[in-house]
């Protein structure tokens, strides 16, 4: 009788730890999370929607030019992050919650390519474009009689998730003008320049004083990434420890990377009852955030770098610009795909775009809240920036929108700018000497 007492407690005392470990699994709806823009997911209801209005001109002017910067569809992740995923799926391994789930789904082979959705993305970010600036590319059309690629001019960064997303964006830009098939695709020419000598989309990679002082050996951003990790990713990581009985004490700056699975997982699966259970939405927030920070401090307005070295993306745009002004040159579009690191980038040389305070360690959850410029809400998968050039009875203007959200550039009076006060606010940035500025070689 005693050792059934005995084996009864056993059971009971069994059946509440595991009851324990599982009070600790949180649910999430992934769409919720998406549409909270936690991840670098843009949610379907503006993805993929072709409920679009025309935009109207300011009075007296004309949509003359058009200057894209966009970002790549969604991906495979990056070949850290799938380093990262083999080495969570060794530590659990022996997690009773993540015995069905654990192992990394993703082959380094397909590091950085797009998935599915990130070529829909891109053909539904063509069509929208022509919604909105229907006016300006019916007018093209009519000039033109079909496609010219001196005309419309397609630039990707020399990596195939870029290439393949602007050929997605011209199918849903040309849909059914083209000369192919039943569909009448259009073939287009995407140009592009190889990847260490583009310092217009890949200015980011071919900065010698960025890699040395900014990217890597930078005190400013090394001591908040240590604060961080030392204050709130290892209460996070802590509390997994304990919860799911990691040994050695998992490492805090890996809880970052469980969030990157948690979206991985929600954009190819669908699913949150895997790396996401293991998150609180708090938790999703601040790891989140961390990510945010690095990117404030290595691409952004965190060093004083970051605001110079868009400076021959602008120097291009500018040339471009003029010579449609001055009659020079036919262009009417100028259509470029690149990466996060180049919209960040760009808009930070111009001073837009920015948050109000810095991202530092010690900001406060209610305070990343309220950011509205990150990855996620800004500068996400297949996001978008738009130069619309206009020429007016008085003077040209030029009017940025970020995910067509128009954007007030500092030091212009309105959102449509006087195209001679955009160059002033630019300065010596135009006609920069970008190997000079970088120390390189």
């Amino acid at each position: 009788m005693q050792s059934y007492n005995n084996l009864y407690s056993f059971f009971i005392l069994l059946f509440y730890f595991y009851n324990l470990v599982l009070c600790t699994l949180y649910q999430h709806d992934p769409e919720d999370l998406i549409n909270k823009h936690y991840f670098a997911i843009e949610p379907a209801g503006t993805a993929f929607t072709l409920n679009i209005e025309p935009i109207t001109y300011p009075d007296k002017c004309e949509l003359k030019q058009l200057h894209l910067l966009t970002r790549h569809g969604s991906r495979y992740p990056a070949p850290y992050d799938i380093l990262a995923f083999n080495q969570l799926a060794k530590i659990f391994s022996n997690v009773s919650v993540a015995k069905d789930w654990y192992q990394n789904p993703f082959p380094m082979e397909r590091n950085y390519q797009l998935i599915p959705r990130g070529e829909i993305e891109p053909y539904y970010d063509g069509k929208q474009s022509f919604l909105r600036y229907n006016q300006f590319w019916k007018n093209y059309k009519n000039i033109t009689g079909r496609y010219d690629p001196e005309v419309v001019k397609f630039q990707a960064g020399a990596y195939s998730r870029c290439g393949a997303s602007a050929m997605a964006f011209s199918e849903g830009l040309f849909n059914g003008d083209g000369p192919l098939d039943t569909c009448k695709n259009q073939p287009v020419y995407v140009w592009n320049i190889p990847a260490n000598e583009d310092n217009i989309l890949e200015m980011y990679n071919n900065c010698l004083l960025a890699n040395e002082t900014v990217l890597n050996n930078n005190p400013t951003y090394n001591q908040q990434n240590y604060t961080y990790a030392n204050n709130t990713l290892k209460p996070i990581a802590d509390r997994m420890t304990n919860d799911y009985g990691i040994y050695p004490p998992l490492n805090p700056y890996l809880v970052p990377y469980i969030y990157d699975a948690c979206q991985f997982w929600v954009l190819h699966f669908n699913r949150t009852d895997t790396w996401c259970a293991l998150l609180s939405e708090d938790d999703i927030i601040r790891a989140r955030y961390y990510e945010d920070m690095t990117i404030y401090y290595q691409y952004e307005s965190g060093n004083s770098l970051n605001k110079q070295t868009g400076c021959v993306y602008y120097t291009q745009l500018v040339n471009s610009v003029e010579n449609a002004l001055n009659g020079s040159s036919i262009m009417v579009a100028d259509l470029k795909n690149g990466h996060a690191h180049t919209m960040f980038l760009v808009l930070t040389t111009l001073g837009a775009a920015q948050n109000p305070y810095p991202l530092t360690a010690n900001l406060t959850l209610s305070q990343i809240k309220q950011l509205n410029y990150t990855e996620g809400k800004a500068i996400y998968w297949s996001s978008t920036i738009y130069f619309e050039i206009y020429t007016c009875s008085d003077s040209p203007k030029v009017r940025i929108v970020l995910n067509f959200e128009p954007l007030l550039i500092p030091g212009c009076e309105s959102e449509y700018c006087e195209w001679s006060t955009f160059k002033k606010i630019l300065g010596n940035k135009i006609g920069c000497d970008f190997n000079k500025l970088c120390n390189n070689p």
